[in-house]
């Protein structure tokens, strides 16, 4: 799919695995990341080399909103999804939520709507 890389970023390995391998059987390049601060020292060092960012929510370290909205001001292209299961989110940019539990079928469906 035109060589896209997306970014993965989830605490829970099994569920990262789980979209991790979804996505690349789309045709996606994935990097992915259990740990949000090396998500965003890998991804705003590279800015441009993403298009589109999937993030949990509740995370420890920086929650999935305070990732996204620090690489969103860096590279206002950069597409978002956040992944939420407790808190209504707002925010200033418009980031498209997805309700945990979130299925491969409905993951796939977000991305390939979103790129």
């Amino acid at each position: 799919m035109s060589g896209k890389t997306i970014a993965i970023v989830d605490d829970n390995q099994d569920l990262l695995n789980s979209y991790s391998e979804t996505i690349k059987m789309s045709g996606y390049k994935v990097k992915s990341f259990t740990d949000p601060l090396l998500a965003y020292s890998d991804i705003s060092a590279n800015p441009k080399k993403y298009s589109l960012l999937i993030t949990n929510f509740l995370m420890p370290k920086m929650n999935g909103l305070l990732l996204a909205t620090k690489l969103v001001e860096i590279n206002q292209k950069l597409k978002i999804i956040i992944m939420n299961d407790v808190y209504n989110l707002k925010s200033d940019y418009k980031f498209k939520i997805l309700k945990k539990p979130i299925s491969v079928s409905t993951l796939y469906k977000a991305v390939n709507k979103i790129i």
